[in-house]
């Protein structure tokens, strides 16, 4: 875009007609012009992926063995050692060594984050904001709202618990067949080859209403007041039309991907990440937008862990490499930084019920296609899974340290991600926060 279009385009709100209003600060975003002079987002997308409920890091990407006079921590290392790929170690559980076998080069993995809580609202919002107290934006809500504010699905939300601290609406697809509304209202949802009234119609009526705002807005007796209102409406308008990008990329009904039950004895939940994944997928591809929620439901494991757990993690598998395969199809997997995380991690030991409770150490994964990032694990656990404290410039364990917190890895990420204006200029710096070097290659930590 030249520096002549560029003054040419103003922020919309679009599809603000709708309740769809898009607001933010435009910072850095990387936009093409469709030929209706709306934008098409081409710069870097965001995924955040919610492992709901308490993931059990010491069956994934931090594994425990059992330790001699302490309770058992893990079953599984009964029969087994802990697997390994490069600098990374694994659980040897579900489809854990396929997973970081196929990513682990792609893949970062911070350890010993402590989310000081063992209350799910709580962990969420900190794992999630970088703050245990309400009033900051979610990490993608923030990303959207730097981006791609101008976007008519700016910030996508397809699972977890969204929070945009004032800085733009979300869009929110619990169905993603809703998507298919969204694109075109003027089908009738239960019969989508059949237009609410005839297509001529339809089409005469928009070319009428766009000419008769564009002639409105050459009256030069108009207020401001009037001139923005109409100039809103319009956009509003072309918000809808850029719409017609996604209608053309999603699939009928029948070929989203379809949800999967998950069945442990009298357990059961029902997976939808993969349809998650690949409806926002495609809301990145049409260029709509820059960052999106998911979510994976079912790790608040109190009875019957290994089995819920195990069944969950074979899930989540298949379901990133469901994610990095249609990513690649899309074009757009080299454009993504995916965060997987979870509320808090879960105890130590297993209770009465063959369950495990709630525990304040959990972890994130990171992963970008050629990261050179990459193969790393930053932050450690003891045996008996307590946090170790590390150097903030080293990364290595150091008595004199401190703890991982979520808020080290919002800040690290923020930073990455290119962030630190919009936050600073929105009055949500974290300038009591300490810098780690997450994103340094050459250092991590040394358990």
């Amino acid at each position: 875009m030249t520096a002549e279009n560029s003054s040419r385009l103003t922020r919309r709100r679009l599809l603000q007609a709708s309740s769809l209003a898009v607001a933010g600060f435009a910072m850095g975003s990387n936009l093409r012009l469709w030929a209706n002079d709306l934008e098409v987002y081409e710069g870097k997308l965001l995924f955040t992926l919610q492992l709901d409920g308490g993931a059990d890091v010491t069956q994934l990407c931090d594994p425990k063995v059992n330790t001699p006079g302490e309770r058992k921590i893990n079953n599984w290392a009964d029969r087994a050692d802990p697997g390994e790929w490069g600098n990374l170690r694994y659980a040897p559980v579900a489809d854990n060594a396929a997973l970081f076998s196929r990513y682990g080069a792609d893949t970062l993995v911070i350890n010993g984050v402590d989310s000081q809580t063992n209350s799910h609202q709580t962990g969420v919002l900190f794992n999630w904001t970088g703050s245990n107290a309400e009033g900051l934006p979610s990490i993608t809500a923030m990303h959207a709202a730097a981006k791609s504010p101008d976007q008519p699905l700016a910030y996508s939300v397809f699972g977890g618990s969204p929070r945009t601290a004032g800085l733009l609406s979300y869009n929110r697809f619990d169905d993603v067949s809703r998507l298919q509304e969204l694109t075109d209202p003027t089908r009738k949802p239960w019969a989508p080859d059949e237009f609410m009234r005839p297509e001529s119609e339809i089409a005469t009526s928009r070319q009428l209403v766009s000419q008769s705002i564009s002639e409105m807005l050459n009256n030069r007796n108009l207020t401001p007041r009037q001139r923005r209102a109409l100039a809103n409406h319009r956009d509003a308008r072309r918000g809808q039309e850029g719409l017609s990008l996604l209608a053309e990329l999603l699939p009928s009904s029948d070929q989203f991907e379809a949800g999967e039950e998950i069945t442990v004895g009298d357990w059961q939940t029902f997976s939808t990440l993969k349809q998650q994944m690949q409806g926002a997928l495609l809301v990145m591809k049409a260029g709509l937008g820059s960052a999106a929620d998911l979510s994976l439901f079912g790790f608040d494991s109190h009875e019957n862990h290994d089995a819920i757990h195990e069944a969950l993690y074979t899930n989540l598998a298949e379901a990133i490499t469901f994610f990095w395969n249609y990513a690649e199809a899309q074009g757009i997997a080299d454009r993504i930084l995916l965060l997987i995380g979870s509320d808090f991690g879960r105890t130590n030991m297993y209770n009465d019920g063959a369950g495990k409770d709630h525990w304040n150490i959990g972890s994130y994964m990171l992963m970008e296609q050629g990261a050179a990032w990459g193969n790393r694990v930053v932050g450690a656990t003891d045996e008996l899974h307590f946090a170790k404290p590390i150097n903030p410039q080293s990364l290595e364990i150091d008595s004199r340290g401190l703890i991982i917190t979520p808020a080290h890895v919002h800040k690290a990420v923020r930073s990455y991600l290119g962030l630190d204006g919009l936050a600073e200029s929105a009055g949500l710096g974290m300038s009591s926060v300490e810098d780690i070097p997450l994103f340094d290659p050459n250092k991590m930590t040394h358990s």
